[in-house]
């Protein structure tokens, strides 16, 4: 973080760094219809789409990997002192060579690692179509987790869903009403099932 520690510091007028991803954050459930390959229900700021868990998985993990791209740029940036531009063109050269041009994909979100060179803080853009939002590393990563977790659910639900049509116990509404609670519960943070 340079010499004072702070970057408001030296530039008062700097903004502080991001604490919520706010209108970045995307809710994510599982799908649940047989009918279909196993997918999730994906919503931001009023728009909806689903996708499928191998893409969400995907996803999920180039959540992580943004996060810390965009740590590793933003550290070269503190630590070694070189310009912005000269890391962001290495960071798109290793990346690159890896045989990606971007992280994340059309069917869930395209992420880009970033930071913000006033506040030093390193960041993730999230864009679909005309929605874009900034997260911290740290939100990126926990929301990378819960896309696995939704994955993991959407593959389980839509098993049981299948095996309570069949068996034929449970009327369609008692089955939907189960899969609202498990929902719920699955939204609480800190909470096992």
């Amino acid at each position: 973080m340079g010499r004072s520690g702070d970057p408001r510091k030296r530039n008062p007028a700097a903004p502080p760094p991001p604490t919520s991803g706010g209108d970045a954050v995307i809710t994510i459930v599982s799908g649940r219809d047989p009918r279909v390959p196993a997918s999730c229900l994906l919503s931001w700021q009023g728009h909806d789409w689903a996708a499928g868990v191998d893409r969400v998985r995907a996803t999920a993990v180039d959540l992580v990997t943004a996060a810390a791209w965009a740590e590793l740029m933003m550290l070269l940036v503190v630590k070694t002192r070189l310009p912005v531009a000269t890391v962001s063109a290495m960071s798109g050269d290793l990346l690159g060579r890896s045989g990606r041009t971007e992280l994340g994909n059309q069917a869930t979100v395209m992420l880009t690692p970033l930071g913000s060179s006033a506040t030093r803080t390193p960041l993730v853009l999230l864009r679909r179509g005309p929605l874009q939002g900034l997260l911290p590393t740290g939100e990126a990563r926990q929301m990378g987790l819960d896309w696995l977790a939704a994955a993991e659910a959407a593959e389980s639900d839509r098993a049981v869903t299948q095996a309570l049509r069949v068996v034929g116990e449970l009327p369609e509404p008692r089955i939907e009403a189960l899969f609202d609670y498990l929902r719920d519960l699955r939204s609480r943070p800190g909470e096992d099932l």
